[in-house]
């Protein structure tokens, strides 16, 4: 089940970052708009609008944080290897785990480092 709806949030992202996608969203606004006009932009129409822009914003964002978070896991699965597999210092596996503070000691280790 989970990785039914992995793929259809995988689908969904990378459909919106297409111009169909782009497409398939300003169809919906004019349609709304449309909608809008013939009902004279009433207070039902505007909660409902309301709400339906509320809503595809926060599945559209929810969307772009699931799928930059498995890009993010992917690229670091590839460094992780590179690392590994390089004359790298091992260190430097699993660094995203670290706090921001361990992070920014071992980047300026590596500066320091570079200087000498």
């Amino acid at each position: 089940m989970m990785k039914q709806i992995d793929a259809l949030i995988h689908w969904f992202a990378a459909t919106l970052a297409t111009s169909l996608g782009f497409l398939g969203i300003m169809l919906t606004l004019l349609l709304g708009f449309l909608i809008g006009i013939i009902s004279r932009f009433g207070e039902s129409w505007s909660l409902l609008f309301n709400m339906y822009l509320s809503v595809v914003a926060i599945v559209i964002a929810a969307t772009i944080l699931v799928a930059q978070k498995r890009d993010t896991n992917a690229i670091q699965a590839k460094l992780n290897h590179l690392i590994l597999s390089g004359d790298s210092h091992n260190q430097l596996v699993g660094i995203e785990k670290s706090t921001i503070e361990e992070i920014e000691d071992i980047r300026d280790q590596q500066h320091a480092d570079r200087d000498t």
